[in-house]
């Protein structure tokens, strides 16, 4: 039998796995759900949670301590990587509860636009895929850290869940890392993330950028709703950075040009953004 992996499907039948995500298999998978229910309403009267964050954390997943989860390129995946594909890295099976695993790629842009990107939490939604909401509660910072408390509140097909989340920012180490908050309670039962941005190895003013996470998902959630959710949060995730990254360095460099917009003026950032 094969075993799935976090980020990526199922293998062929040689063996070898497809690492882009299949939506229109999730969606099928979905879709047999709720017929044999008998419609969407018994889904969600199944899978209710009970109202927003009201399952306590239960601490299961081991933090990211070393970047990018210590996993390192192959000869082939750098290539891959470099020729522009997203590359998804599994470190822990995926099963009922969840899984583990780090995805990466170049982005166009120096670590600092990628940061902004990654750090503008107030703006996910409408730019992350499946984030309907995204509010900073706390920030605080301290000489080299900056601790940053986000309410998100992600669509899964029928579920909305309501996660509360508590990130460290490490600008020495061009690294943030996260976890639920533990004084909240919110609908999964650990999470555990890490982003890291390094300047690319051989191009100037591109970055190569990893997303790692690992997700203990609650046990009464269908198995297609928590395939979704971890084989599609490693791309979406690259995909939004990227996006918003490249989207402000082009900007940025166009007003350094002196590059004029559409109506004579300099563009904006979401212009560009609606652009691409």
């Amino acid at each position: 039998m094969r075993r799935r992996h976090l980020f990526c499907d199922d293998g062929d039948d040689d063996g070898k796995r497809d690492c882009q995500p299949s939506l229109t298999k999730l969606l099928l998978v979905g879709a047999t759900i709720v017929v044999g229910l008998g419609g969407v309403s018994k889904v969600v009267g199944a899978i209710k949670c009970g109202g927003q964050g009201d399952s306590p954390r239960r601490a299961k997943l081991l933090p990211f301590t070393k970047r990018h989860d210590g996993i390192e390129l192959s000869a082939k995946q750098a290539a891959q990587v470099g020729e522009g594909q997203k590359v998804m890295l599994a470190k822990r099976d995926l099963n009922a509860g969840g899984g583990r695993g780090t995805a990466v790629c170049d982005v166009a842009s120096p670590p600092k636009y990628v940061w902004n990107a990654v750090l503008d939490f107030e703006h996910y939604e409408g730019r992350l895929a499946q984030c309907k909401k995204s509010t900073v509660y706390e920030r605080k910072r301290s000489r080299r850290t900056e601790t940053i408390k986000v309410h998100m509140i992600l669509d899964a097909f029928v579920k909305e869940f309501n996660c509360y989340y508590d990130h460290t920012y490490r600008p020495d180490e061009s690294a943030l890392t996260w976890t639920l908050d533990p004084d909240k309670k919110s609908d999964f039962n650990d999470v555990q993330g890490q982003w890291c941005v390094d300047k690319h190895p051989t191009k100037p003013n591109w970055s190569r950028v990893w997303y790692s996470a690992d997700i203990a998902l609650p046990p009464w959630l269908p198995k297609f709703v928590v395939v979704n959710l971890c084989k599609t949060s490693g791309v979406k995730a690259l995909d939004f950075a990227k996006q918003a990254a490249e989207a402000e360095f082009l900007l940025k460099q166009q007003q350094r040009k002196g590059t004029p917009g559409r109506w004579g003026g300099l563009p904006s950032l979401p212009s560009v953004l609606s652009k691409r």
